[in-house]
């Protein structure tokens, strides 16, 4: 059976060659047991060529519950990397604006790496698995270490093992009830970006106390040659339903993201891994239709971003760590930071009421938001003053906590002030007209966060 995954995986990654023919799309390590409660039918494709199911009931109650009572999500399509050889940790250290040179076995740490003009190429998580092995999850991962390590004599080896590991991401109030009910253990001592194995379905699994959507939760790496992969998100769902826990679709998944403040590749930037606009726009074709590309004009590398303008100037490690792009990084930081910063917009509800109003009216309409978001269509929208481009705004979701449209926006630094009036020019993704709506920079991030929440003193 993991032959035949990995095979697959293999298969499935071939993207030189013709879809459904030569390379074919599959089912994550769960869809046997989430084809049975998919009540959309529908299957999205997401990196590694692995399907995700759509919307198990309807995408605001999932939404909702990640805030309320619990959501188990499938983030398996993450590519995955174990590094290992006697440079692991310099190589790692080296690879990313993060000193890691202190990470200790069952930690885990958020790395973003840059490219030598200091642009955030990848950014994931690298989990310190033993003395000199590691393992780094992020899409991409599987080209962009093997990039780094050419410019580099470090004695390392890596192995994707993409097909090899579930990624199930547990997160909400009540993921801490649940985990404990369905391992029969005491987590409470388990701090944030921690990792510990447990027994679960009588096989290792690694419980790491993670999650992009600031909620406390949990990730599950279940090795898939068990052959209970499936099993194990059987299993979490039916140990939390009586814990008010609902399956998190595709159509929901970056929702949480927008809230939380936390910048997603494609969706808020473009990851530097490209040399010249050429290659950019062959990449943004795959997230785009050829007439939107068309009709974008600015230079699509103006979104290739420092980890400080995209919030992260407190991952970045300038004293006694020598990374890849630190001298870039260096002189920004000598010049001030960047000039745009990392914010939240609140988009004005009349505005939108009004958008969707004339949807109802003779005349050309200005095209509708996608509810709950844009899926992974790359999109950025010209923020102004005054006809002035001062910024973009990106991630533009409904959240149904809130019950306002949001989004995340690199904006000109001293605009970055929560309460400034700001106009989105909303449309004109080919022919469509446009509109301006009014939105209000709101501090990130908009939900609190309880990812690091103390969790020992909680009854």
């Amino acid at each position: 059976m993991q032959e035949s995954l990995r095979e697959l995986y293999r298969l499935a990654n071939q993207y030189r060659k013709p879809a459904f023919i030569e390379r074919p799309y599959i089912g994550s390590p769960a869809s046997p047991a989430q084809a049975e409660t998919n009540a959309s039918n529908i299957w999205g494709h997401m990196n590694g060529g692995f399907l995700i199911a759509y919307e198990y009931t309807r995408w605001w109650k999932e939404s909702w519950a990640l805030r309320n009572t619990a959501i188990l999500g499938d983030w398996s399509w993450l590519n995955k990397v174990i590094v290992t050889g006697p440079d692991a940790g310099r190589f790692m250290n080296y690879a990313t604006v993060k000193d890691l040179s202190r990470q200790q076995i069952g930690q885990v740490v958020y790395t973003p790496m840059v490219n030598e003009h200091g642009r955030v190429a990848i950014e994931g998580l690298t989990l310190r698995l033993g003395e000199n092995k590691y393992m780094f999850t992020q899409s991409g991962a599987q080209s962009w270490l093997p990039a780094i390590h050419l410019k580099t004599d470090f004695k390392v080896q890596f192995e994707d093992v993409t097909a090899d590991y579930t990624c199930y991401a547990l997160q909400g109030p009540r993921s801490l009830e649940i985990l404990e009910a369905l391992t029969g253990e005491n987590f409470r001592d388990l701090q944030f970006s921690r990792w510990r194995s447990t027994r679960i379905l009588d096989e290792d699994v690694i419980v790491s106390r993670q999650g992009v959507t600031g909620e406390i939760g949990y990730e599950f790496l279940m090795r898939t040659d068990t052959g209970k992969a499936h099993e194990l998100w059987r299993a979490i769902r039916r140990v939390g339903q009586d814990f008010g826990l609902r399956e998190l679709g595709l159509k929901a998944q970056m929702i949480g993201h927008t809230e939380t403040g936390i910048a997603t590749v494609i969706r808020d930037f473009l990851p530097a891994r490209m040399h010249n606009e050429q290659q950019v726009r062959k990449f943004a074709r795959l997230w785009m239709s050829q007439e939107e590309l068309d009709a974008f004009e600015p230079d699509l590398m103006d979104h290739f971003c420092s980890p400080a303008e995209l919030g992260l100037a407190h991952t970045i490690n300038l004293e006694g760590h020598d990374f890849l792009g630190r001298e870039a990084l260096v002189r920004e930081s000598d010049a001030g930071g960047p000039a745009r910063r990392f914010v939240g917009l609140m988009w004005n509800s009349d505005d939108m009421a009004e958008l969707y109003a004339s949807l109802f009216r003779d005349g050309t309409p200005t095209p509708p938001p996608d509810l709950p978001y844009g899926q992974f269509r790359l999109s950025f929208h010209k923020i102004l003053i005054d006809d002035e481009l001062v910024g973009w705004a990106s991630g533009v979701t409904y959240s149904p906590n809130l019950r306002r449209m949001i989004s995340l926006a690199r904006v000109r630094k001293d605009l970055a002030v929560p309460g400034t009036e700001l106009t989105v020019l909303w449309g004109g993704f080919s022919d469509e007209p446009t509109i301006k709506i009014r939105t209000r920079v709101h501090e990130l991030p908009f939900i609190r966060q309880h990812r690091k929440d103390d969790l020992t003193s909680t009854n």
